[in-house]
């Protein structure tokens, strides 16, 4: 019999771990206090070479065996210097997003294993790294790398109840870099600059992206997301960068937004003013797998815990990689919250016995 859920206790552990560092790609503080956690219960566990967290549950074929995952990385620097609460509500940086989840997972792992459950097929419990920023879905990729075939089922829980994803969001991320002279601004005046520069490319960049999806309305977004340059107000120019992305269900439309931009490139490019550019992160889109079998189970599981339908939609997950190799997979919350990415991130407290629910019931057997 499954014993009742231990809210304070999770509670503790969810608390720790959003007051610990872990920005993605520097998720070892964080995975420590797992590790910990974990061998004070004697439960076995091993970390892979991008740094995940691995708990596996029962033996048997990778071809059998479900996998459940949650991210330990948070956003910006990482963590809240003091997680507060107000009444109902968990608030700091990385409650919901996604420490909810990566809690209610370490702690099924301690009970499964406590209790010596017998799944129906085998489950990798993972807590991953790299979800967020330049990431790159790193901890993600070194799975899907590692293994020739796809699992029974890859499930990552990520964010609210409302809504589940079968379809990955692709996205491609660069960073463009212009060179020219520089000079001063009245005595070189005329001499091109490289903010300048940029601008006009940067314009014909979302220009070209407009003509390609006007055919293809709600298919793909494009956003530059900073810009840097300039020496100071009275000099013109000498370098100047930018950061944007590309985003799409369609990979087409991402390989063709892909190809634009290199030819903008180059029609920009003059003796006095260089362009270079840089792919920092890549993220495939892909179409659902199996979502016959996957998306009433995953419904189901919301529903009867929450009373919420929650609805498909295309998202930018962990599961964008293990979808484009054909793996069957779903994004799906474990618990309700808001404000994601910001130090005003709440989580909703009584959620989480809610998603303790969700989780049992996706399990390999749905009983345990």
């Amino acid at each position: 019999m499954r014993p009742p859920f231990q809210q304070a206790t999770c509670m503790d552990l969810l608390i720790t771990l959003a007051e610990t560092p872990g920005p993605s790609l520097e998720e070892t503080l964080r995975r420590k206090v797992l590790e910990d956690f974990f061998t004070d219960r004697g439960v076995p566990f091993s970390v892979d070479g991008a740094g995940n967290l691995r708990v596996l549950v029962g033996e048997g074929p990778w071809e059998e065996t479900v996998v459940f995952d949650a991210h330990m990385d948070v956003v910006q620097e990482g963590f809240e210097a003091k997680v507060t609460r107000d009444e109902d509500r968990l608030m700091g940086m990385g409650v919901a997003d996604d420490l909810a989840a990566v809690t209610l997972l370490a702690h099924l792992a301690a009970d499964l294993c406590d209790r010596k459950v017998a799944l129906e097929r085998p489950l990798l419990i993972l807590f991953s790294t790299g979800e967020e920023g330049d990431g790159n879905l790193k901890g993600i990729r070194h799975l899907v790398a590692e293994k020739e075939k796809p699992p029974h089922l890859f499930v990552s829980f990520d964010l609210n109840f409302d809504h589940i994803c079968l379809t990955a969001l692709g996205s491609k991320r660069y960073r463009i870099a212009a060179q020219a002279p520089g000079g001063h601004s009245w005595s070189d005046f005329g001499l091109p600059s490289a903010i300048d520069s940029l601008m006009a490319l940067l314009t014909d960049v979302k220009h070209r992206f407009g003509a390609i999806t006007a055919t293809h309305p709600g298919q793909a977004s494009c956003n530059v997301g900073t810009i840097q340059g300039g020496e100071g107000i009275n000099s013109i120019a000498a370098g100047a960068s930018a950061t944007f992305e590309f985003r799409s269900v369609d990979p087409k439309i991402l390989n063709r937004l892909d190809q634009d931009l290199q030819e903008s490139l180059a029609s920009h490019a003059t003796e006095a003013v260089t362009f270079s550019c840089t792919t920092t992160g890549e993220r495939p889109a892909a179409s659902p797998v199996e979502s016959h079998r996957i998306e009433p189970m995953a419904v189901k599981a919301i529903h009867d815990a929450t009373g919420i339908t929650p609805k498909e939609i295309p998202m930018s997950t962990n599961i964008n990689v293990p979808l484009s190799k054909g793996w069957p997979c779903v994004c799906m919350g474990l618990c309700q919250g808001g404000r994601f990415h910001s130090h005003e991130e709440f989580l909703i407290i009584d959620s989480l016995a809610q998603g303790w629910e969700v989780l049992h019931a996706m399990l390999p057997d749905g009983r345990a």
